[in-house]
């Protein structure tokens, strides 16, 4: 589907598979301009009609035939559906960074399993937005010096603090700076990220980023069991 940003009619595309299915807010990259998007309902499937044909009655002998191959058949459904699900469990997150040294990008990259994590890089706040709305993006690295000419890291930043409730909580922002101390909840409060990280520790960004989503987790389990939301 594709939105249409009220200030400067800029048309926005976003991937339907993957919106949400609650409205939320977006900005359009060219003008920053913040607005709500409605994402549209898709029709629901319908089943083939070959699938629902009935011919004629079955004779006894092929009725048990029918209803054992029936009971193999659901078998097969029911563990094609777990293998199904423990794929979705272990799909790749994606990361996207927004890091405006190459040295410390390239580590940070080389730092994640590439079978468990998909990793994405922009080099302007816009090209970042546009990554964010298509592949909706789970995990933004963002380094305060990020696209400077256009005060990339602010531009982000403020992105981020417009993100619905429902948005940020399924969002996990990492700042990275020498000015910063890795695992520093108090810093990464004041700043309004989740996990703060130094350059000097981005080869071991994936032990630490994990360590502290598993510390979210922890800390909203009674939220996300009481609304019957998946962990992050």
């Amino acid at each position: 589907m594709t939105a249409t940003c009220p200030q400067c009619s800029m048309t926005i595309p976003f991937d339907e598979t993957r919106l949400p299915h609650e409205p939320f807010n977006t900005m359009c990259p060219r003008c920053r301009q913040s607005f709500m998007v409605t994402p549209q309902r898709s029709e629901e499937p319908h089943l083939n009609a070959a699938a629902a044909a009935v011919t004629q009655p079955a004779s006894p002998g092929q009725a048990d035939v029918l209803r054992a191959l029936a009971e193999l058949l659901s078998g097969g459904a029911r563990q094609g559906q777990q293998q199904k699900t423990d794929i979705d469990k272990w799909e790749r997150r994606r990361i996207l960074l927004c890091v405006d040294d190459a040295i410390t990008r390239d580590r940070l990259r080389g730092a994640v399993d590439p079978s468990r994590y998909e990793v994405f890089c922009a080099n302007l706040s816009s090209e970042a937005l546009e990554i964010i709305h298509e592949y909706r993006v789970e995990v933004i690295v963002l380094s305060p010096n990020f696209d400077p000419e256009r005060q990339g890291g602010a531009t982000m930043m403020q992105y981020v603090n417009r993100m619905t409730p429902q948005v940020r909580r399924r969002s996990y922002v990492v700042l990275t700076s020498p000015q910063l101390r890795t695992l520093d909840t108090y810093l990464a409060f004041a700043n309004g990220v989740n996990l703060t990280v130094h350059p000097e520790d981005s080869d071991s960004f994936q032990a630490i980023f994990e360590r502290s989503l598993r510390d979210f987790n922890d800390l909203y389990r009674p939220l996300n069991q009481a609304s019957d939301i998946e962990p992050l």
